[in-house]
């Protein structure tokens, strides 16, 4: 069974810009992202003000292309990483900064079933369900601990999805709770997955489990001026050789690779637009 998370479609969804808060924080903010934990079938798309930017942004940054098309009037474009769809951007104007957010789609039967129990373990729908065509039903949830996810029907791009183990492409979800056991609570119930709680750097480390696999990750919110958010991984080879680009881009480079750290197989950074993203070595 697989796992979880967030959509869009609000401006009022998106959080302020990161401030360089987790830049400070301890080893606590590592990932535990392996080849065994990684979120499979999880859509992810970029909710940005100025979709061009993104697109220059990403592009240059990873190497993705793009192909642009449009859901009622809005601009949309899929990505692809070496020729295969991994997600999309959409651009909304009025949102003041943008931000990641990823969708689980399930077929029609199940996604009705799991809106119930999603709503029944805590969560409240923020938005009404919305239908766009290409895309089918999306519904818009808050967690108990504040995180925004979603849930969306499985659709002609989610199906063509590649979540093969390759530069640029998704490899994991981890979840910045401010209340971790809340958290826990909350997704042991609406996702029948279960919780297990180990130490990881001599800091607390909770993984969300699925069929025996890890399928995402979760600590102790490090951000002192953003609540709970779900934060996307993106597997790159060679961290260190991104940091100019990243730096002539505007980006925030909110933690540098550090060997004391994961052996410095992490990154944490924010677009120029605001968007929150890790990127990690396998």
């Amino acid at each position: 069974m697989k796992l979880l998370l967030l959509l869009f479609f609000s401006a009022n969804l998106f959080a302020s810009p990161v401030s360089k808060d987790i830049a400070k924080a301890s080893k606590q903010e590592t990932a535990k992202i392996t080849t065994e934990s990684k979120s499979a079938g999880i859509w992810h798309d970029l909710i940005t003000p100025d979709l061009e930017a993104s697109k220059a942004f990403y592009g240059d940054l990873l190497g993705w292309t793009f192909s642009d098309t449009n859901f009622k009037g809005l601009r949309y474009t899929i990505i692809y990483n070496g020729g295969n769809v991994i997600g999309g951007m959409i651009e909304i104007k009025s949102a003041k900064n943008a931000t990641w957010i990823s969708a689980l789609p399930l077929d029609n039967t199940t996604l009705s079933t799991r809106i119930k129990a999603v709503i029944a373990s805590g969560a409240k729908a923020i938005l009404p369900p919305i239908k766009l065509p290409g895309r089918g039903k999306q519904v818009v949830f808050e967690g108990p601990s504040g995180e925004e996810f979603s849930l969306i029907s499985e659709n002609e791009f989610t199906v063509q999805l590649d979540d093969s183990s390759k530069n640029g492409n998704w490899i994991g979800m981890e979840l910045w709770a401010d209340n971790p056991a809340q958290a826990s609570t909350f997704y042991d119930n609406a996702f029948g997955v279960s919780t297990t709680k180990s130490t990881y750097d001599n800091k607390p480390y909770w993984t969300f489990n699925a069929d025996d696999k890890i399928v995402a990750g979760m600590l102790q919110n490090p951000i002192t001026n953003q609540g709970s958010q779900w934060v996307p991984y993106i597997q790159q080879n060679d961290i260190s050789a991104m940091l100019p680009a990243l730096k002539k881009s505007g980006a925030n480079i909110l933690m540098n690779p550090n060997k004391n750290i994961r052996d410095g197989k992490i990154g944490i950074f924010q677009d120029p637009q605001g968007a929150i993203f890790a990127v990690q070595t396998l």
